[in-house]
C-alpha cells in the first residue's frame, strides 16, 4: 500500500482524539464555541490565548520594531517539521540567523534521529501534545487537522498581521486556491513555486551516436531506440547488461512509464470530466505495451524494487540509457566525465503518444507549508514570523542562505552562489538544505535559485520545457507525485479515503502481476473492471468529479 493511503488512514484514526483534545484545552472563539463546533468561523483563537478583539488596532499601528524584528523580546515556539525525513534542526545556520534577525526561534519536537515523517506525525497526534507550528507532507491531512480543531484558521490573522502573505494571496490565484480549505478557512500557508516544469525526459546521446540513432520523437521511436540500447551493446563491454529505461520514482514509478501512453493507475481529468484511467482504453494500450517492453528487457528488470538509488547505480555503472527525472540528471555529465569517457545525458521533448499528442504530466504547483496549532499561546507573533518569509529579506534567507557566505549580489541585483555551495561535496540543493535553506515552509520558492546552480544542459532542459506551456494540461488541478491534489468536503474526504484504501492497492497489485507475467492481462482485464466496480470505483469517481467541479468553479 502506498504511503499516501496509510497517512490518510492514520489521520482518520487520530482525528477524533485531536478534536476533543483541542476543545478540552480551551480553544474558543469570541462566541464561546469550541473550534470544533465553529469550523467555518475565521477564528484566530488558540489554546490559552485570547483572540484579537474585533476592531483591534491593525499591525501597522503597533509600536514599530527595528529592522526585521518580529518581537521586542526573544520568543521561542515549538515546531513539527520533517521535510524529506530531515527533522527540523534549530542549529541550522540559516535558522540561527533567522532567530537573530526576528527575535523568534524555533525548537523542533521530532528527534533528529527519527527519519520517518509519517510515524512522527501520528505519534504527535496520539500524544495530544501539538507543536505550536505544524507542517506535514500532505496538505489534505493538514486541512483535516484544521477541521478537527488541531490547527487554527488563519484568515483574520493574515488580514491584520501578515501584509506580505496577504499580497501574495491577492496576486497569485494558484497560491490562494491552495491555501483555502472548502470550509472557507486557511489552515496552512503554502509553499509557492515560481517554475512550471519539474521533470524531463533524458537520454544517453553518446549511446545514440555510437549506434547511429536519432533522438526519438514518438513513443514508437522510443521503443526502437531502447530496443537497440538493449541489444546492440552501446556501453561496449560485450555483455548484454544495459538497462534502457529506468527510474528512481519509488511507488509512483508505474505512472512515469504509463505517461508514455497518456495514462496512469489513478485519476485524471479530461475536458472537464474526471476519469479513472484504469477503466479507459489508453490504460489497456499502455499496459499491453509495458508488458512487451518488460519481456524485451527494455524496462529495468528491478522495475518494482530499484528505489531512490537507481539513477546513481545505473548511470555510474554505465548501464542506464533513458529516464524521466529532474534537472540534476544533467549533473552526471560532469561527475562521470572522468569515469565514463564521452558520457552525455541530454534532455529531449516528451515523446508523442500513440495518438500523436505531446504531453508532460509532471509540473509544479503550490505545495504544503505550515500552520499554527490550537495549542499555540501566541498566534499573533507566529503569523508575523511566518509573514517575514514573504518579505525580501526573509525570502533571500530561505532561498539563498546568508549573503556573503552562500551567495553574493551582483551590481544588477541578481544573486549568485559562492564556491562553498557550488563546490561542496553535496549537491547545491543538498548543501542548502544542510544549513536549513529550501526547507518545506510557507514561502515563495525562487526559480532563480535553481537556475543559478543548473549546468548548461540542465538549463537547456528547463528552457525547453518552460517554453512549451501547451505540453502541460489546461484546467489541471495540482497533480503532485502521480496523484491529484483535490479538495474534498469533510464527509466526502472520509468516504473517499475509505474507498481508495481498498481500490488503489488492488490496482497496484494487479498492475505488478501483469507486468511480471504472474497473471494474464488480456484475459483478466474484464474481471479487474468488475472488481473495481464492486469496490466502489463509480462512487469514488463521483466524489472526484464533484471536487474537480469545485476546482473549476462550477460548484
Amino acid at each position: 500500500m502506498r504511503k499516501r493511503m496509510t497517512r490518510g488512514l492514520a489521520l482518520m484514526m487520530t482525528a477524533a482524539m485531536v478534536g476533543s483534545m483541542a476543545a478540552g484545552c480551551g480553544a474558543k472563539n469570541e462566541g464561546g464555541q469550541t473550534q470544533t463546533t465553529a469550523k467555518a468561523e475565521s477564528s484566530t483563537t488558540a489554546a490559552g490565548a485570547k483572540a484579537p478583539e474585533a476592531g483591534s488596532a491593525p499591525a501597522e499601528t503597533e509600536p514599530a520594531l527595528e529592522g526585521s524584528l518580529v518581537s521586542a523580546e526573544p520568543k521561542e515556539f515549538t515546531i513539527f517539521l520533517n521535510f524529506n525525513n530531515m527533522p527540523f534542526d534549530s542549529n541550522w545556520q540559516v535558522w540561527q540567523e533567522i532567530a537573530k534577525r526576528t527575535n523568534v526561534s524555533l525548537k523542533g519536537t521530532t528527534s533528529l534521529t527519527n527519519s520517518n515523517e509519517e510515524e512522527a506525525f501520528n505519534l504527535m497526534l496520539s500524544s495530544g501534545q501539538l507543536a505550536d507550528i505544524i507542517g506535514y507532507v500532505k496538505s489534505s491531512d493538514l486541512e483535516q487537522l484544521g477541521r478537527d480543531g488541531g490547527l487554527i484558521p488563519l484568515n483574520d490573522l493574515i488580514d491584520q498581521y501578515a501584509p506580505n502573505i496577504k499580497r501574495v494571496m491577492e496576486e497569485d490565484d494558484r497560491f490562494r486556491q491552495a491555501a483555502y480549505s472548502l470550509d472557507g478557512n486557511i489552515y496552512y500557508i503554502p509553499k509557492n513555486q515560481e517554475l512550471l516544469s519539474a521533470e524531463y525526459w533524458w537520454i544517453r546521446q553518446d549511446w545514440l551516436d555510437k549506434l547511429g540513432l536519432e533522438v526519438p520523437t514518438t513513443v514508437d521511436e522510443l521503443h526502437d531506440v531502447l530496443y537497440a540500447f538493449r541489444n546492440e551493446d552501446p556501453n561496449g563491454n560485450g555483455i548484454k547488461d544495459e538497462v534502457p529505461l529506468f527510474d528512481r520514482a519509488g511507488w509512483k514509478q508505474p505512472e512515469e512509464y504509463l505517461y508514455l501512453w497518456d495514462t496512469s493507475t489513478t485519476f485524471y481529468p479530461r475536458d472537464g470530466k474526471m476519469t479513472f484511467e484504469p477503466l479507459e482504453e489508453n490504460f489497456k494500450i499502455g499496459v499491453t505495451n509495458l508488458i512487451k517492453w518488460y519481456e524485451e528487457g527494455i524496462l529495468d528488470p528491478e522495475f518494482f524494487t530499484r528505489g531512490a538509488s537507481g539513477r546513481d547505480t545505473l548511470l555510474s555503472g554505465d548501464l542506464g540509457g533513458c529516464t524521466h527525472d529532474w534537472v540534476s540528471t544533467g549533473n552526471y555529465n560532469k561527475t562521470l566525465a572522468d569515469v565514463i569517457p564521452g558520457f552525455n545525458m541530454v534532455p529531449f521533448t516528451p515523446p508523442a503518444d500513440h495518438n500523436g499528442v505531446v504531453k508532460e504530466r509532471v509540473s509544479r504547483y503550490p505545495g504544503v507549508g505550515w500552520g499554527i496549532s490550537s495549542m499555540c499561546e501566541d498566534p499573533v507573533t507566529v503569523i508575523k514570523f511566518m509573514d517575514f518569509f514573504f518579505s525580501e529579506e526573509g525570502d533571500a534567507l530561505v532561498n539563498w542562505g546568508i549573503e556573503g557566505d552562500t551567495y553574493t549580489v551582483n551590481a544588477d541585483g541578481t544573486k549568485q552562489f559562492t564556491e562553498k555551495v557550488l563546490n561542496s561535496e553535496l549537491t547545491p540543493i543538498g548543501y542548502l538544505r544542510s544549513i536549513g535553506a529550501q526547507y518545506r515552509i510557507g514561502m515563495c520558492q525562487d526559480g532563480e535559485y535553481e537556475r543559478a546552480v543548473m549546468t548548461e544542459v540542465a538549463l537547456e532542459a528547463s528552457k525547453m520545457y518552460d517554453s512549451h506551456p501547451e505540453w502541460f494540461g489546461e484546467d489541471m488541478p495540482p497533480y503532485a507525485d502521480g496523484e491529484l491534489e483535490l479538495k474534498y468536503t469533510e464527509e466526502d474526504d472520509t468516504e473517499y479515503k475509505n474507498l481508495m484504501a481498498s481500490i488503489q492497492p488492488y490496482v497496484e497489485q494487479q498492475f505488478q502481476s501483469w507486468i511480471l507475467g504472474v497473471e494474464d492481462f488480456e484475459t483478466g482485464y474484464d474481471a479487474f473492471v468488475e472488481e473495481l466496480k464492486a469496490r466502489g470505483i463509480d462512487r469514488a469517481l463521483e466524489i472526484n468529479q464533484k471536487a474537480y467541479d469545485t476546482y473549476l468553479g462550477k460548484n
